[in-house]
């Protein structure tokens, strides 16, 4: 009795004096997403489908398109190094994603064309993690020449003929500028990713011309623009 004693406090002892060890990330970088519903983006059939303008219509009423960006700036995931690689995923959604009535999903993934297959298998299990809610319905997974650049607030996401996001970052010096750039609710809604935290942003334009799904789009303005970090 009195060895089982001393054993537990001996444990308690060594437990209150050894420093709480902090983790660091396994992958970190940065993170944009846009959204744009039907009311504000042009919405146009792509050619081929053969929908009648009724059907049409119908599929594009009450539609959200939303474009969800990682951006690593340095990590491993799966044994893999995926330093400067990035992911991008298109989704189409019958309602507002990430809400109750967000309804049917489908979505398009790009994955950075400079990742061979190892690395690109691992993105792929990444993109599983930050967003699974979003991808169940994959139509189509591409290899891309992703492109990102950040000068200033100014925020610059494309990838050649398919698509292209412009947004802009701000620092919220005062609640009338605040309320002026970002309108009269500036707190960002939750993320559609995992494991980010984001501020709300001005998107200036969103636009989506590839085939993968029903509808392309252009939009010069933004449901909702969020720009941020994650890590995990």
């Amino acid at each position: 009795m009195y060895r089982k004693y001393l054993a537990s406090a001996l444990l308690a002892l060594v437990t209150a004096s050894t420093p709480r060890l902090i983790a660091e990330p396994v992958l970190y970088g940065s993170y944009i997403e846009i959204q744009s519903e039907s009311t504000t983006a042009g919405l146009r059939k792509v050619p081929g489908l053969g929908l009648s303008a009724k059907t049409f219509a119908n599929r594009t009423a009450g539609a959200h398109r939303s474009i969800l960006f990682w951006n690593i700036a340095r990590g491993s995931w799966n044994g893999q190094s995926l330093d400067s690689l990035k992911i991008v995923i298109v989704i189409e959604s019958n309602g507002t994603p990430g809400s109750p009535l967000e309804g049917a999903m489908k979505a398009v993934i790009y994955i950075d064309e400079n990742a061979p297959a190892e690395k690109a298998e691992a993105l792929l299990d990444l993109a599983r993690e930050l967003a699974p809610r979003y991808l169940k319905n994959v139509k189509r997974i591409r290899k891309a020449p992703i492109q990102f650049a950040k000068k200033d607030h100014t925020l610059k996401l494309s990838i050649r003929k398919h698509l292209a996001v412009d947004i802009e970052t701000h620092e919220h010096d005062s609640a009338a500028i605040c309320e002026a750039v970002c309108g009269k609710d500036p707190q960002p809604g939750k993320p559609l990713s995992r494991h980010v935290k984001s501020e709300k942003a001005l998107g200036q334009k969103s636009l989506y011309k590839a085939e993968d799904l029903d509808v392309r789009w252009s939009s010069t303005t933004s449901q909702s623009c969020l720009f941020g970090q994650f890590g995990l």
